[in-house]
């Protein structure tokens, strides 16, 4: 069974949309839980504002951290409700990463279908787990946000 959790401001506006996409990524045998906190910005000092979200997890947890603001020249910025859609959707994708130990937080390498690959010398929009997490936050926000 897959355990979610969510906190921060405005989470209940998305948690049909989290809920929908837990359905879509993960496999519903496995026992995993996700903590998924919505905050103002997931970075701190100089890179306030630059991140749009974080997952960090293993193959038994994941956390994910979606930022509601961005900064422009010392200027908070909210974000869309359909941009918090899809940084939920992309995070939420590496969550399903960590839990089938496609990745991990220890070094670059993709564990796909028995195959490990060295990530380290890709650029980090060429990495698999980047590639299909950026598919995956598309379909997904285009599937389901607006039908929330």
């Amino acid at each position: 069974m897959i355990n979610v959790y969510t906190e921060g401001k405005d989470s209940k506006k998305f948690h049909t949309f989290i809920d929908e996409c837990v359905v879509a990524l993960f496999d519903f045998d496995t026992d995993y839980t996700i903590f998924v906190e919505l905050k103002k910005f997931v970075d701190e000092g100089e890179e306030l504002g630059s991140h749009a979200g974080f997952c960090m997890g293993d193959e038994e947890e994941s956390v994910v951290s979606v930022a509601t603001h961005w900064m422009l020249d010392d200027e908070e910025i909210p974000y869309k409700d359909h941009e918090i859609a899809s940084n939920l959707a992309h995070e939420l994708t590496h969550a399903k990463q960590f839990c089938r130990g496609q990745i991990n937080m220890i070094d670059h390498v993709w564990k796909h279908n028995e195959v490990n690959l060295d990530c380290k010398d890709l650029d980090y929009m060429e990495t698999p787990w980047e590639v299909e997490a950026y598919a995956f936050e598309d379909i997904l926000t285009d599937l389901l946000w607006e039908n929330v």
